[in-house]
């Protein structure tokens, strides 16, 4: 199954840090907060999140902070299960310590594609979590393939 993503690199960081706090850590948090944690201007995370609201990713309520949409967690998972499947590769494989295999996986994650993530997945038998004890979400098109694949 070919997963194809409907952001660009850089929309995808910031929906998995959206998600990462909002879903994950139960935190509300706003475009000041966004800004400061990924080291840009606020007219920058302000533009961003525009982009996600016209793809019905986030809803953005100036002054009152962004929240994702279901479209929007759905391709928030998406991205998240890329790098999680990632960072066990690297921690498992390369022996990478938590933080170097996230670190490393931030670095490609957008840019492996769906039938690489699907193969390492079905190597360690679909695991349920990654390296920093995050879940890591399920493809039935993964599972499909194994399937097809005996």
């Amino acid at each position: 199954m070919k997963t194809k993503l409907i952001v660009t690199e850089n929309e995808a960081r910031y929906l998995m840090l959206i998600y990462r706090r909002q879903v994950e850590n139960f935190s509300d948090f706003g475009t000041t907060d966004i800004a400061r944690i990924l080291k840009v201007r606020p007219a920058t995370v302000t533009e961003a999140i525009q982009n996600l609201a016209k793809k019905k990713l986030v809803k953005h309520r100036p002054y009152h902070g962004v929240q994702l949409t279901k479209r929007g967690v759905r391709e928030a998972q998406k991205l998240l299960r890329r790098h999680r499947i990632l960072e066990l590769f690297l921690s498992d494989f390369l022996k990478y310590d938590v933080r170097k295999s996230c670190l490393e996986a931030s670095k490609i994650d957008y840019h492996v594609s769906s039938s690489l993530i699907n193969d390492i997945c079905r190597l360690y038998g679909h695991p349920r979590t990654c390296p920093c004890k995050k879940n890591i979400f399920t493809d039935p098109g993964c599972l499909k393939e194994r399937v097809k694949a005996k």
